[in-house]
Parts: C-alpha cells; sequence; structure tokens
C-alpha cells in the first residue's frame, strides 16, 4: 500500500514540477436527490453510464469525477463556491467530460474510488475528486478544492489546467505514470487471497486485542478523534465477550454506550444519533443522521439490554426507532439522511442558546433543563450550545421523565425551525437493516407495531426485481451483495418475530439468486456488485468493513441461520466452504472484519428453539418471552402450531412435534438432536441457563 501511494501521488507531483454554459439534461431524470440538486449548473455533468464513458473515449478528453452525497456539509460548500466560479465552469466545459456520483445509490463506485483515494492520500472523505484519462485511470485525488490555489495547496483551476495542458500534449511522464498506476490498482484489486494458512491464532482474540489497543478508556470508543460509533466492531466485541465470558471486555462496550448515549453524539431531544463526534469526549458532532448508522445502533443497543438487563439500553434503542419514523418515513420506506445544515448554519436546528431556552420555558423549568443538559465544558458550534447529559448514564431515563414537559416543549419549539434536508432516495440495502432492527424490538419489547412497520419495510423494498435505490417511482438499474444479504437476514428475523414461514421462502428464494448473481465460483467468497455486469472497472470482492458488517459476512451469516431451518445442504454446505478458505485471511484481517469473525464462530454454538402451540396462547407467549430476554445470536427460533404435520419437506425444523399434556411445549435442540421437552418457563429457563456458550 505505502509503495502505491507512492506511485500515485509522486506521479503527479513530478508532473507538476516539469510542468509548471452546459446542458444539465443527464441529470434530469436521475434518482437521486443529491444528483438532481445539480441538474442545472453550469456544469455539464453526466451520471457514471456508458455515455459519459463513451464520449471522453470519443473526444479524448480526460474525466473529472466527484463523488458526494446529499447529507454531506462540504460537498454542498464546494457546489456554492467551487462549482460556481467561471474559471472552472470555463475548464471543465472545455477539456473535461464531469461525472456527478451519488456514494450512497453508487456504492460500488464509492468503494473503488475510496481505495484508490486511501492510496494516494493515506485518507478519504467526500466530496471526492478524480480526474482520470478516458480509460478511467486516476491520474489525481483530492478531497475538498477551492477554485483558486491557497496557503501552497493547489487549486481546483491550477490541478485541472495543468492535467488538460498534459493530456493534449501527452508527454513522456504522464504515460509512464498511466502504466506504472495501472499495475498498482491491479494489486490493489486482487481478489483476496483465500489460500492463505491458518497461523494457530483465535481470531476473535486477535480482534479483541486489536480494539483494545485503541480503545478510549477515560471516556469510551476508539482514539483518535474524530470519534465513530463503531457499531459493527462494538457489536462483534460484545459478542466476543459474552461468548468467552470476558466480564471486563463487556464492561469496556457498555462504557461506550453509556457515553455515546448521553453526550452530543445523540439528539438528547429527538433520539437518533448524529454520524460520529469531532472531539474525544463526544461532546460536539458532526450532525449528519444517517439511517444505516442508526439501524445498526438500535439493534446494538436492544442487544445490550438483553446482555446486562438495564432499561436504559432499551429506551435508547426506543428513542432511535422512534427518530426514524418521525424524520425519515416516506410513501417508499425510509430515507437516507438527514444533512447537518439547515438555518444557515451546521447544527442549528439542533443547538441552543441561553436566551432561546430561557424564551420557551419558565425561568425555574429553565434553569433545571440547563442544570440537567449544559455545562461549563458542553460542546459549542458558532457559540450555540449542543446538549449533553451531564448525569451518570444510570440516571438517564429519570432525567428524561422529570424533565418531560420542559423537552417536549423544546422540542416542539425546534420542530418550528428550518428543518435539515432530507435524502428521500430509499436505499433497499439501509431498509432491510432498519426492519431488522424494529423486528428485533419487536421481538424483545412486545411492541406489535414495530412489527408491522418492519413487515411494511420489507413488502417495499422487496420485489422480484430488486433495485438497490429508489426515490418516489424512479428506480436505479444497479443492485449490490448487500442489497440480497442484508435483506435475507431482515427476512429470517422477520419469520423469528411473526412466524410467517412466507419470509422463509422469500429468504431462500433470494439466497439462491445471490448465489447465482454474485459468487464467481463455488468456494469463493461474493462479489460486490453482479457477476456478469459490464462495468469497465475491475470486481470487488470486499470483506474489511467499514462502520457496518461486509456484505459477504452478513450473506455468510443468513446462509448459517438459514440452513438451521432446513436440511444443511446446499446453504450451509457453501458457507462451509467459503469461511474454511477465508480463516486465513481473518486471522490476518482480524480488525478490518470484526462480523466476519463472529460468523466464524457461528457453527459452534449455533442452536435452535422450536415452541409448539398458538401463536396467540399466553402460555406460549411465556415461553417464547423466556427465550427473548437472552442474548443468544446464534440461536434460531420457531414457533409452530399443534396440528403441524409431521414432515415439512421444505422447512424440516417446523415439522410437527407432540405436547406434553396437550400444553404448550419448548424443544431445545442442537442439530436437530434435542433435550427433554418442557412445558414450564421455569423449567426451559434452566436449559436455557445450563447450555455452555463454547458447547
Amino acid at each position: 500500500m505505502i509503495a502505491l501511494r507512492a506511485a500515485l501521488r509522486t506521479a503527479v507531483l513530478a508532473m507538476a514540477l516539469a510542468g509548471s454554459v452546459a446542458s444539465a439534461g443527464p441529470l434530469s431524470n436521475a434518482s437521486s436527490p443529491y444528483l438532481l440538486r445539480h441538474a442545472d449548473d453550469a456544469i455539464a455533468w453526466q451520471p457514471w453510464g456508458p455515455d459519459a464513458l463513451r464520449q471522453a473515449k470519443r473526444e479524448n478528453k480526460l474525466i473529472y469525477l466527484s463523488i458526494g452525497y446529499a447529507a454531506c456539509h462540504w460537498c454542498h460548500v464546494m457546489a456554492r463556491t467551487t462549482f460556481k466560479d467561471p474559471a472552472v465552469i470555463a475548464r471543465l466545459t472545455s477539456d473535461f467530460v464531469s461525472i456527478l456520483v451519488d456514494r450512497e445509490e453508487r456504492p460500488d463506485l464509492d468503494h473503488y474510488f475510496m481505495a484508490i483515494m486511501d492510496a494516494m492520500e493515506g485518507q478519504h472523505g467526500w466530496p471526492a475528486n478524480f480526474f482520470l484519462t478516458p480509460d478511467q485511470v486516476p491520474l489525481f485525488a483530492a478531497g475538498f478544492l477551492d477554485a483558486e490555489s491557497k496557503a501552497g495547496r493547489p487549486g481546483f483551476i491550477e490541478i485541472a489546467t495543468f492535467l488538460a495542458s498534459e493530456w493534449r500534449g501527452q508527454g513522456s511522464a504522464i504515460r509512464q505514470s498511466i502504466d506504472r498506476i495501472k499495475s498498482q490498482i491491479d494489486i490493489l484489486f486482487r481478489r483476496p487471497d483465500i489460500t492463505i494458512p491458518s497461523n494457530g491464532s483465535d481470531p476473535g482474540e486477535v480482534m479483541r486485542d486489536a480494539w483494545l489497543a485503541r480503545l478510549d478508556e477515560a471516556d469510551g470508543g476508539f482514539r483518535p478523534a474524530p470519534k465513530f460509533p463503531h457499531a459493527n466492531v462494538l457489536s462483534a466485541l460484545m459478542y466476543h465477550a459474552v461468548r468467552r465470558r470476558d466480564d471486563r471486555l463487556l464492561d469496556q462496550v457498555l462504557a461506550t454506550l453509556d457515553r455515546m448515549a448521553t453526550g452530543g453524539l445523540r439528539d438528547q431531544l429527538g433520539g437518533a444519533f448524529h454520524r460520529y463526534a469531532v472531539d474525544r469526549a463526544w461532546r460536539v458532532p458532526h450532525f449528519e443522521v444517517m439511517l444505516n448508522d442508526n439501524a445498526l445502533l438500535a439493534r446494538l443497543y436492544l442487544d445490550a439490554y438483553q446482555v446486562s438487563g438495564e432499561p436504559r439500553y432499551r429506551h435508547v434503542a426506543r428513542g432511535i426507532l422512534d427518530a426514524l419514523r418521525t424524520s425519515l418515513k416516506t410513501s417508499g420506506g425510509l430515507a437516507s439522511t438527514l444533512a447537518a445544515d439547515s438555518g444557515g448554519g451546521e447544527g442549528r436546528y439542533y443547538t441552543w442558546t441561553a436566551a432561546e431556552i430561557d424564551a420557551v420555558l419558565p425561568a425555574t423549568a429553565a434553569r433545571a433543563f440547563t442544570d440537567a443538559y449544559i455545562g461549563e465544558t458542553s460542546g459549542r458550534v458558532d457559540g450555540r450550545l449542543v446538549l449533553r447529559l451531564l448525569a451518570r448514564a444510570d440516571r438517564l431515563i429519570a432525567t428524561e421523565a422529570r424533565l418531560a414537559k420542559s423537552r417536549a416543549r423544546l422540542l416542539a419549539a425546534r420542530q418550528r425551525r428550518a428543518r435539515p434536508a432530507r435524502d428521500d432516495k430509499v436505499l433497499t440495502d439501509w431498509n432491510a437493516l432498519a426492519a431488522r432492527a424494529f423486528a428485533r424490538s419487536a421481538q424483545i419489547t412486545g411492541n406489535t407495531d414495530d412489527a408491522r412497520f418492519a413487515s411494511e419495510l420489507l413488502d417495499r423494498v422487496y420485489g422480484a426485481e430488486l433495485s438497490h435505490a429508489r426515490l418516489g417511482s424512479r428506480a436505479g438499474k444497479a443492485v449490490f451483495l448487500d442489497d440480497y444479504a442484508f435483506l435475507i437476514l431482515a427476512l429470517i428475523d422477520l419469520y423469528e418475530t411473526d412466524f410467517d414461514a412466507r419470509h422463509l421462502d422469500r429468504a431462500r428464494a433470494l439466497t439462491t439468486q445471490m448465489i447465482d448473481r454474485f459468487q464467481p465460483a463455488p468456494g469463493q467468497p461474493f462479489q460486490f456488485a453482479l457477476v456478469d455486469t459490464d462495468s469497465t472497472l475491475p470486481p470487488q470482492t470486499i470483506l474489511d468493513e467499514d462502520g457496518a458488517p461486509s456484505g459477504n459476512a452478513t450473506a455468510l451469516l443468513a446462509m448459517r441461520r438459514l440452513a438451521l431451518f432446513a436440511d444443511p445442504a446446499p446453504f450451509d454446505t457453501e458457507a462451509t466452504a467459503i469461511l474454511k478458505g477465508l480463516r486465513g485471511y481473518s486471522q490476518k484481517r482480524a480488525a478490518k472484519a470484526p462480523s466476519l469473525i463472529s460468523v466464524l464462530d457461528f457453527k459452534a454454538t449455533a442452536r435452535e428453539i422450536v415452541i409448539v402451540g398458538t401463536i396467540e396462547d399466553p402460555a406460549t407467549q411465556h415461553l417464547l418471552a423466556e427465550v427473548r430476554r437472552r442474548f443468544m445470536p446464534t440461536t434460531v427460533v420457531a414457533v409452530i402450531p399443534p396440528n403441524a404435520p409431521e414432515t415439512n419437506t421444505d422447512w424440516p425444523l417446523l415439522a410437527g412435534r407432540p405436547l406434553l399434556d396437550d400444553k404448550p411445549t419448548a424443544y431445545v435442540c442442537r442439530r436437530r438432536l434435542c433435550r427433554l421437552p418442557v412445558d414450564r418457563p421455569a423449567d426451559l429457563a434452566r436449559q436455557l441457563d445450563g447450555l455452555e456458550p463454547t458447547e
């Protein structure tokens, strides 16, 4: 990676030392609000696709590629400044084919070019700016660019002018750079090596040690700032702590959840979490609200409630889910993001001044609220205060209850402000993540509205032909591994919520399609994009994670879970073959692929629990409640009616079983070998409590 970074950066720097109103039609039918916002720009933007790429080759012009998204603060700053500069517009019009990409709509392009930016710059972020040859070889990559050079940092005009001149001249320096860059990119995007031999180490312990080395024991989370929630990492660490009975690790995970929930990262009035905190102590967030982050966090806090029994974690999860339905619900599903900016500045919707609080609340109530949420060390953005709970986390529920009237009045006042812009694009994978969170809430809390909403979300995104992104009636043409994998797992979760076997039928059909469409060969991990795609970019097999479980880890987990309901072959056989090849990789890259580590452990602790009884019977519900109050991530749960056929060729786990004394009865099984059936919750509890986490 260091060699690649040097090759890519020095190519442009060496050339620099040696050298010294358009139509917006192509974006007008986009399914991305981010692209639609730029449809009338003076820059002749085009979406990524064969038309733009063919034009670049036909006219022998360089490609200028900008990747951003609707909630991106600096993307909008660049749009207001650099993209409005007449010299920038003129340069792009004369010498470049300009392509605009929404990273959420085209995660395949985003993954690819972010890897290149990492190699060139040692970091990545948005907006991401690339200058490419007509054959899409990257010559230069950068984040935010001012139009003019500033403080020794080259500006957009200088970079574009130099590259256009070099390209027209076709000097030897640029030809040599292209060949070198292409060879380095071939190395960067090689398929993951599944032949790495196992070194005998425990991938779970390697993953644990790597993340604990970054743990901030004082403030929770992982160094350095800015601090992201890393819900995928915390979830994997919690699973590892429970399985290995590592109480110290579990305490550290829960302490991080407490610090995040009481800090400025959480919207203390609305309940959702912002994207990340800019500081070590979680006081000042970057105010974007992302559906995927919040869906993962809601499920994580529900898991923490199951593990610890502490009601505050369930309360925090409830706040997230309510916020998603309030702020992101559209007719087609849940919208993807809320922007950070509103009312003329970042975070103005969420932040307060003392005068604004005094204007809403009576003096005594204002003082009590301020004492609870504003202190001398509270975060500030442009002189405005970020709310955070000053009391210990175990006082969170009590504080919110005590100040309920004041909180309601302030929330109502806040809702009269200019609201952050919402990206109404509906993403299949993110909506599936949200459906999983609502389904888990329904299981744990018995909230039937959550179950219905989870089902509605999946009905809206499930179809004969899946699409990754939709905006109203407009559907994008692309679909990716994550869409299939997250949707399959959500359907299994929904079965375990309402026990309608049609969800399993859908999950199996999608799994078969996923294997056919995304697996290049048996025993190989899945590609991110369709195997038969006509993309000009190299195929990507993504195993590492950036804030969320990878599509491969999710697909393998779904296959493992689905196999427990059916005969193990073929899904379990295929998952076993893939994971066998990935064991050496997981040992080498344990810190980068925490969700994959958890899947490697799945089979060692997998169990099946079958409850025979009608779902409406209170006795059935009592048995089910005994199961659901426990954290058992490698256990599948089925409820079947007393008159179920003794043979079920579709789903053998759902075959009929006898009742004890004509009462609802529970069976605790491992690989279909079951303990003695029980019909009393206390007896079921003893069986579940007696299960060894490593058996």
